[in-house]
């Protein structure tokens, strides 16, 4: 509901909203990831950004939780065609993941069943920032 997003956003300010994408094969899924549409996830990164959104979540769901990396390409994509705050989600392994990241500017990272497996040491991750 874009209207209501860009409601939010001047009511509350860009700050305080942060919206989550969830994407397979670059694809936004929805209803839990049971559905995948056949609307472009970074054509609806850049059309949030006009609305005024400033941070997104952005989850490659074919990539969580498998260990196997994020999917750095598409974040790449989202730097070079947007100017959002990216948290990258889905896929973060290792502490050369996070680094690449880093490296990438990404604004943030969400680190799941790697930390729980002890892949990543979440004291290592703080030092970083």
């Amino acid at each position: 509901n874009k209207a209501l997003l860009k409601e939010l956003i001047d009511k509350y300010g860009a700050s305080k909203i942060v919206v989550s994408i969830d994407a397979k094969n670059g694809k936004v899924a929805t209803h839990g990831w049971e559905q995948v549409s056949d609307i472009d996830s970074v054509d609806l990164c850049k059309e949030l950004e006009q609305i005024g959104v400033k941070t997104i979540v952005y989850t490659d769901i074919s990539k969580d939780g498998m260990l196997s990396g994020p999917n750095f390409d598409i974040y790449e994509e989202l730097s070079k065609k947007t100017s959002l705050d990216i948290i990258a989600s889905g896929g973060v392994t290792s502490i050369d993941d996070i680094k690449r990241l880093l490296d990438m500017n990404m604004y943030g990272a969400i680190i799941g069943k790697a930390l729980y497996d002890n892949r990543i040491d979440l004291k290592e991750v703080l030092d970083l920032c």
